[in-house]
């Protein structure tokens, strides 16, 4: 694909430069979904890991990406997003195939680490590429858009994961996922430039590794995405206690939920304004959370996954699009990876903090405490958010 370079100040969005990231996404989170039900049970499992080891591991994921997320956003101001498209996709192979020698709880981890780094590396480069692209008042629609794709990859993965599993085991799991990698780092071989070297940052030039920009937006996303690491850590294990079994159909309607919306709703933060839509989606996180933790059931678990991923549908591509507004282009990767690293620190904190709490309490009154916390993220959008909102339009200083 030739540059795209100026695609983004284009009324259209669909662009073949578009697609083509889009692709890259799909293949990428394709091979990540697979390791979400796996992980959790290969811990429990083959391993003899308790709760807490659970946790462990899968909060594990987030270290390395959080302390590479900032890094990233800047690595992609100054060097381009197709490098940490390929980058992060390399990485993930070696992650992926690490699996196959994984035979202790450490070893794991160590895998988890190199796991979170390469989706640190190429959520930054796609999200700013996405950015790039879109004309700025469809930044929201294109968010959207291009999160259906990753959240295909988690709608396609854990299902492919399951059947492997059902049929030859965690080694095939880990085989295909290498695989699916391989594949994903072609992908993103050929995909657009969106930063020309005339719009990028150079080397040395002012500005920490957190962008100001970034914080509120972060931590609002930290309140949406807090349930999500309870949700993929001890969902498994939770149905198991209650005889369920695969959790492969909740995970496939939880994406299934979330595209849909995005691609239904796509043009609502854009419209409906980001501080009103992502308040009322944190609304609908707690509440998902709420019945899971309540109703702790096959149907209160098929409810709950429907009302949080309602939630989770909306939350991340208001936020963002809200707190690009303004920003140079060469400070783009740095907003995306200092909003987006509350992402991580969710996901890593979450799982840890929770998984003791399990230990003692069991796995339902985790998804109460996430509950109040994506609650606590509405409260702040109802009190604040307006004058929040209005403050994001004003122009980069």
């Amino acid at each position: 694909m030739s540059s795209a370079a100026g695609v983004g100040r284009d009324e259209r969005l669909l662009t073949p430069a578009f697609l083509g990231i889009a692709a890259s996404v799909l293949g990428f989170f394709i091979a990540s979904g697979m390791f979400l039900p796996a992980t959790p049970r290969f811990t429990a499992g083959p391993l003899g890991g308790d709760a807490f080891a659970v946790g462990l591991v899968v909060g594990s994921f987030s270290l390395s990406s959080i302390l590479l997320r900032p890094f990233a956003g800047r690595w992609a101001d100054r060097h381009g997003r197709r490098v940490m498209l390929v980058v992060g996709a390399i990485l993930q192979v070696a992650a992926a195939a690490g699996h196959l020698v994984a035979d202790s709880v450490p070893l794991l981890i160590v895998m988890r680490l190199l796991l979170g780094a390469s989706e640190a590396v190429f959520f930054v480069g796609g999200m700013a590429a996405t950015t790039d692209l879109a004309p700025e008042h469809r930044r929201g629609e294109a968010v959207s858009l291009i999160s259906t794709a990753l959240y295909l990859g988690v709608a396609i993965g854990p299902i492919l994961a399951e059947w492997l599993y059902a049929a030859s085991g965690f080694p095939a799991i880990w085989i295909v996922a290498t695989a699916i990698s391989v594949i994903a780092v072609g992908i993103a071989w050929i995909a657009p430039e969106t930063l020309p070297p005339s719009e990028r940052r150079a080397a040395g030039d002012g500005g920490g590794l957190l962008h100001r920009k970034g914080i509120v937006p972060g931590l609002l996303v930290l309140c949406g995405a807090w349930g999500m690491g309870a949700y993929f850590a001890f969902l498994p294990l939770l149905a198991e206690d209650l005889g369920i079994g695969s959790v492969g159909g909740y995970l496939a309607v939880f994406a299934l939920v979330v595209i849909g919306l995005r691609i239904v709703g796509a043009r609502l933060p854009d419209r409906f304004g980001a501080a009103r839509l992502s308040g009322t989606a944190l609304i609908l996180s707690a509440t998902g959370m709420a019945i899971a933790g309540l109703a702790p059931s096959e149907a209160g678990l098929w409810v709950a996954t429907v009302v949080f991923g309602a939630g989770v549908a909306f939350t991340f591509p208001a936020i963002v699009s809200l707190a690009v507004v303004g920003v140079p282009a060469d400070e783009r990767g740095a907003v995306v990876g200092t909003s987006s690293l509350f992402l991580d620190v969710a996901f890593g904190v979450s799982p840890a903090v929770l998984g003791l709490m399990a230990g003692a309490t069991g796995y339902a009154p985790t998804f109460l405490v996430s509950s109040l916390v994506a609650a606590t993220g509405a409260g702040w959008l109802l009190v604040r958010g307006g004058t929040w909102a209005r403050s994001r339009t004003a122009p980069a200083q």
